[in-house]
């Protein structure tokens, strides 16, 4: 009996320390690959994208001024909710179930690596010019839509008595 209990304890420290060296991993590809500033940015991105929305609606200054108010409350919220000290750990779950050490063992070594690297640091740059690329495909989706809205809404009036 008393075997058991002490392989049990055995195997049981072996599986938190390779759970240990596997986060201790997944931090370091978190660090290499910015993912603070990342969530930062992304987050920056967001607000100014609301607030746009907000400034092109077409209201009352009043009533812009309370939008952006509640606007900025949210993001205020939103932006608390999704510190890096809240997500760190909720995506280090998130790698560590998705991907086995060795995984993680080659994803680290390519971070670490010229290619990596350049791929790590060129990344910003991909996004930007990614997302133009996006907007310039959906550019003139936009007036189609709200052709559309604007035929939909018309219609709906037009069939009540």
């Amino acid at each position: 009996m008393t075997k058991s209990i002490v392989i049990l304890l055995a195997g049981t420290a072996l599986l938190l320390a390779d759970e240990a060296s596997k986060n201790a991993k997944i931090e370091e590809i978190m660090v290499l690959s910015h993912s603070d500033r990342m969530m930062t940015q992304s987050l920056d991105q967001m607000k100014n994208m609301v607030l746009a929305q907000v400034s092109k609606a077409d209201m009352p200054a009043e009533a812009r001024q309370a939008s952006e108010e509640m606007q900025k409350k949210m993001m205020a919220m939103i932006a608390d909710r999704l510190s890096w000290d809240k997500a760190k750990p909720v995506f280090i779950k998130v790698y560590a179930d998705t991907f086995t050490e060795p995984e993680i063992d080659g994803i680290l070594a390519f971070y670490k690596s010229p290619a990596g690297q350049a791929m790590l640091d060129k990344m910003p740059q991909l996004m930007q010019k990614s997302m133009a690329a996006g907007q310039q495909l959906m550019g003139d989706v936009q007036p189609e839509i709200e052709r559309m809205m604007k035929e939909a809404k018309e219609k709906n009036q037009s069939s009540k008595p």
